[in-house]
């Protein structure tokens, strides 16, 4: 089972089994590839782990909620990668040739997600306490033993559950939860190698910008250089799927938009209406534009959405209406320029962690072999934020590990230093 690590594309299977009533079963024996996917916008990590069986495998045993285990790493310095699921569903089934066995997909979620779906009764009301301790709360039901990492919310609010299930309670609760640091409060929970994350956008780019480390990803000119020994790693394949945040800014109301914050208890009418160029955001690229003076100037011009936000004192003291009217300037400017990407694999990169990509402008010109530096296109080189990640472990007699992602970063140019091409 022991794997090469030197090179890019390899990587070390420490296991791969999964539980029977007598005994864990060995599947690296028989697994054909595996794909994990992760994403800041989800709950729970998945698994797909293709089968290929000539042994009666399949019929031997019901691995329906069965566990599945797996660990691998490409350094052996660092800590490996460590994932367990229930297997969920065991499907499709395809004959191999001459009927010499068949092969299958065992899809597997986090058992927190299974035993999260049988706790609908819970009842729960509490008055006037930080978002954060419900999320705590719901993941306690669910009896997990996962790191849990949250970002401190402000406000109070009075949380009335009921006839729901642990995660849907945390998503309602991410949907108003606010930050007490950052004026975005883009909330998000997920689930990656490290444990449960509840936090902000901003708090992900705070804690991910002095961590970077050796997370840096280079599109070269040229064709098969080498960055053995280096900080830096090819990307293999890059495609740029939004480039410029107008159709956002539009849809969301992210240039001009107005909260009408209604007290009940009072009568009162209050109002929230600053425009997006009357706030700063915490931004992975220093001096970067999510969009021109201009533009920002004709939208603001417009008279954007207006909403009626409902407001009990007795049941809340924090400022919801001003997230709601921040919000939408927040996820404009982020969603600025989306990118996906393959790389060979790093068992130490997953979602929520941020990565540096110099891509080097394409200009059709040729400007030969002498040239020391490239200029760095100033739409798509920069800080990224990994929002989704599609791990890829191949077996056999080559193993290879690749990684798919689909990373953010929100603005274009900023300071974006020439690369050495080595």
């Amino acid at each position: 089972m022991s794997i090469s690590t030197n090179a890019e594309g390899k990587y070390k299977l420490l296991a791969l089994s999964i539980s029977t009533p007598n005994k864990p079963i060995d599947l690296s024996l028989y697994a054909v590839k595996c794909d994990i996917y992760e994403s800041i916008l989800s709950p729970s990590a998945i698994i797909e782990i293709t089968i290929s069986d000539s042994t009666g495998l399949l019929t031997a045993f019901n691995f329906v909620e069965e566990c599945l285990c797996i660990s691998y790493t490409t350094n052996n310095e660092s800590t490996p990668v460590h994932y367990e699921f229930k297997i969920l569903e065991v499907n499709p089934v395809r004959t191999l040739p001459s009927d010499k066995g068949v092969v299958f997909v065992m899809t597997g979620i986090s058992e927190e997600i299974l035993k999260a779906k049988t706790l609908k009764n819970i009842p729960l009301i509490r008055k006037k306490i930080e978002s954060e301790k419900i999320v705590k709360a719901m993941l306690e039901l669910t009896e997990t033993k996962k790191e849990l990492y949250f970002e401190k919310t402000k406000g109070l609010h009075t949380f009335s559950i009921t006839n729901t299930t642990p995660f849907d309670a945390i998503d309602q609760v991410r949907k108003g939860a606010i930050s007490e640091k950052y004026k975005g409060s883009a909330f998000v929970f997920f689930e990656n190698k490290n444990g449960y994350h509840f936090k902000s956008i901003e708090k992900l780019v705070e804690e991910g910008l002095p961590n970077i480390g050796d997370k840096f990803f280079i599109h070269s000119t040229l064709a098969g250089s080498n960055v053995q020994g280096s900080k830096w790693r090819n990307i293999i394949a890059f495609k740029v799927i939004q480039n410029g945040n107008q159709n956002v800014g539009l849809a969301v109301g992210g240039y001009n938009n107005s909260i009408r914050r209604y007290n009940i208890e009072t009568g009162e009418l209050e109002f929230y209406e600053k425009n997006a160029n009357q706030v700063d955001f915490l931004t992975m690229n220093e001096g970067s534009k999510s969009s021109s003076n201009e533009q920002q100037d004709k939208r603001n011009k417009d008279e954007g959405k207006i909403i009626l936000s409902l407001y009990n004192g007795d049941q809340e003291n924090n400022e919801y209406a001003e997230k709601q009217n921040l919000l939408p300037y927040y996820m404009t400017n982020f969603l600025s320029v989306i990118v996906h990407m393959t790389v060979y694999g790093d068992s130490s990169l997953t979602v929520g962690d941020m990565i540096a990509c110099k891509i080097p402008e394409h200009t059709g010109l040729t400007l030969g072999d002498d040239r020391a530096y490239t200029d760095n296109d100033p739409i798509t080189s920069g800080n990224y934020l990994v929002c989704k990640a599609h791990h890829v472990l191949t077996f056999g007699e080559f193993p290879q590990y690749y990684q798919g992602l689909e990373i953010i970063k929100d603005g274009i140019g900023g300071n974006s230093p020439k690369t050495r091409i080595v």
